[in-house]
């Protein structure tokens, strides 16, 4: 059974907070917050700040004499991040004990690296269940039970950046300390549109609207890399906010779609999938359902603005998600059904 949580004012007001002072950041530490400290040694005192990446390998930072002038200045700058880092895990923790949607702490850490680059500034947008998670935190909502995932997909029309790391878009997510490897293709001797983490189930996917044949590789000169060109995309693109996704001591600054388009997408992808057991064909009908139930309850206009702006090529591919999903709706909210039976 769906089942929708709202969250009172005084929690979505901790949200909102939270939410501003992770947008505040010019860019999210990849490295804990560590400690710092004072070592003798040669007769002197220096000073070493100590951190651990996402692996949980020590990472020592070397700042100077203790006296030098410019050491003091590193350590005054240290403890400002420090405490910052600190006031962010506070928010972060508090909002995981509430029930708003979090991720793992290396998913976020990879996010965080893609935000740090200027990917979400530049075209980037959050899809996929991480996405959906942020969009039902934007709403105020939670949604039991909910889909996980380590995987974490990135959409653009297209992607310019201001400079890639050495190894391009692999070597960008290896500045998590998370040893990524581009994920070999079915198809030999095409180029990869995945990058997994060596040992572990995260995967980074980067997907574009599909311009011809969908599920083929088109290149993305901006990341120095391919990503999958997939159908109706293009609609999910179509508009799109700023949220945030929350982690166990992180809050990162991402770009994700405009709720009403996103619950379109996925019943436009509910034709599009295979199979009737097809696993991500009812996580797709799932997620709309929800977010059709979450809209109904106080902000159903941005089910309506998404539903107002779809064409005959859309609506043509909706119908069967639509029937499927007013099924599952029949003790739903009177509003959904009354937004989507139009589709039907």
């Amino acid at each position: 059974m769906l089942k929708i949580k709202q969250f009172d004012v005084s929690l979505r007001t901790i949200y909102a907070q939270a939410k501003e002072f992770a947008l505040a950041q010019k860019g999210v530490p990849l490295l804990t917050a560590g400690s710092l400290q004072t070592e003798e040694r040669a007769g002197g005192r220096f000073v070493y700040r100590y951190r651990y990446d996402a692996r949980g390998k020590r990472i020592a930072e070397y700042l100077g004499p203790a006296t030098a002038a410019e050491t003091v200045e590193k350590v005054e700058q240290a403890k400002a991040e420090i405490r910052d880092q600190a006031a962010i895990a506070e928010y972060s923790q508090k909002l995981r004990r509430i029930g708003f949607h979090s991720a793992d702490n290396s998913t976020v850490v990879t996010v965080a690296s893609l935000f740090n680059a200027g990917v979400f500034g530049s075209g980037g947008v959050l899809v996929g269940t991480h996405a959906f998670g942020a969009i039902l935190n934007e709403l105020g909502v939670a949604a039991s039970p909910f889909p996980m995932t380590e995987d974490v997909d990135v959409a653009a029309r297209s992607i310019q950046l201001a400079a890639l790391p050495e190894g391009g878009f692999v070597g960008l997510l290896n500045q998590t300390g998370l040893p990524f490897h581009e994920v070999p293709t079915l198809k030999r001797g095409a180029p990869s549109t995945s990058f997994k983490v060596r040992g572990r189930r995260l995967k980074v996917d980067l997907l574009v609207p599909a311009r011809g044949k969908p599920y083929t590789s088109v290149k993305v000169p901006g990341l120095g890399a391919h990503a999958m060109g997939l159908p109706y995309l293009d609609y999910l693109l179509k508009a799109t906010s700023e949220a945030v996704l929350i982690g166990r001591d992180r809050i990162v600054p991402v770009t994700v779609p405009h709720p009403g388009w996103y619950c379109l997408h996925k019943l436009a992808l509910f034709e599009l999938r295979t199979g009737s057991d097809n696993p991500k064909r009812e996580k797709d009908l799932f997620q709309a359902v929800l977010l059709a139930s979450a809209l109904a309850q106080d902000q159903d206009f941005l089910l309506v603005e998404a539903i107002e702006g779809t064409d005959a090529r859309l609506r043509s591919r909706l119908k069967a998600g639509v029937r499927r999903a007013l099924a599952l709706l029949k003790d739903g909210p009177a509003e959904a059904v009354r937004l989507l039976e139009p589709l039907a």
